[in-house]
């Protein structure tokens, strides 16, 4: 067969991703029935982004002048989900300052303030990105583990126009997985459909 100048192929409409996604914290996969529940974030606006950082590195050896298969090493492997939130709660609030507190006791409102320590509490189980594949019924879901806001709270507001909060939620390792060669991240993408 001769090679093409296009990569489309008869499955290219099945394969697509589709629109903005929605963001949830806590999702749980039933293995069961493969279903996904969770609690979502909340409406965004301008998309959400999500970013796989890999640093390798290569040892010089003497004599070397080339890249050599097998000699090559990750130094860190970092992933984070951006997203832009609309929806404004006193629950995303505390979510994109990270180390905060939420006091619910009043009568009109709920009080979100800040502080100065990170606790295990002020960790989300987990941030996904839940988006929608082309050619199946299935979602595509992007898992972050142990998520937390790493870039404080940014509200931009102006007229004839709503508030955005961009939030940038970062993965972390729990501590029994550090030298098990794992990554705080997953990607859960769906098989084929098969046709009887």
């Amino acid at each position: 067969m001769a090679v093409k100048t296009s990569g489309v192929t008869k499955e290219t409409a099945e394969r697509l991703v589709l629109d903005a996604g929605a963001i949830y914290k806590n999702l749980e996969l039933d293995e069961t029935t493969g279903e996904f529940t969770g609690e979502v974030l909340g409406a965004t606006s301008g998309g959400n982004e999500f970013v796989v950082e890999i640093e390798q590195r290569n040892p010089e050896i003497d004599g070397v002048k080339s890249r050599i298969k097998g000699l090559k090493f990750v130094n860190s492997h970092e992933a984070h989900l951006v997203t832009n939130l609309k929806e404004i709660t006193a629950s995303n609030i505390k979510a994109a300052i990270g180390p905060a507190d939420i006091d619910d006791t009043g009568d009109n409102f709920d009080v979100v303030s800040g502080r100065q320590t990170i606790k295990d509490t002020d960790y989300i189980d987990n941030i996904s990105y839940v988006g929608r594949l082309s050619g199946s019924n299935k979602p595509v879901v992007i898992m972050l583990d142990n998520a937390l806001s790493a870039e404080g709270f940014t509200m931009t507001s102006e007229d004839d126009n709503e508030a955005i909060i961009p939030i940038t939620f970062h993965s972390h390792l729990n501590l029994e997985d550090i030298g098990e060669d794992k990554t705080p991240y997953r990607i859960f993408y769906p098989k084929p459909e098969t046709t009887l």
